[in-house]
């Protein structure tokens, strides 16, 4: 996995039509989407989202601390 590639998309939802949202290849799907699954395994409150929940987050790192902002547009930090 190209992870800094990964890491630029995990910062746009998939599909331009969203807020923050940016056109993505297949691939890039595929790539974001293992990647942000990848960040939250072993986080309870996140396990279980479909590829389609997936599609409707986004995740960043600020400094050290990593935050994701759901699909109604709220951030935790995690």
């Amino acid at each position: 996995m190209d992870e800094e590639k990964a890491r630029k998309l995990a910062m746009f939802r998939a599909g331009e039509e969203k807020r923050l949202g940016k056109k993505l290849t297949a691939e890039e799907i595929t790539l974001r989407r293992q990647f942000i699954k990848t960040m939250l395994r072993g986080i309870p409150a996140w396990q279980g989202l479909t590829d389609n929940d997936v599609d409707n987050v986004r995740i960043w790192k600020i400094g050290p601390d990593w935050y994701i902002e759901d699909q109604d547009y709220y951030e935790y930090p995690f």
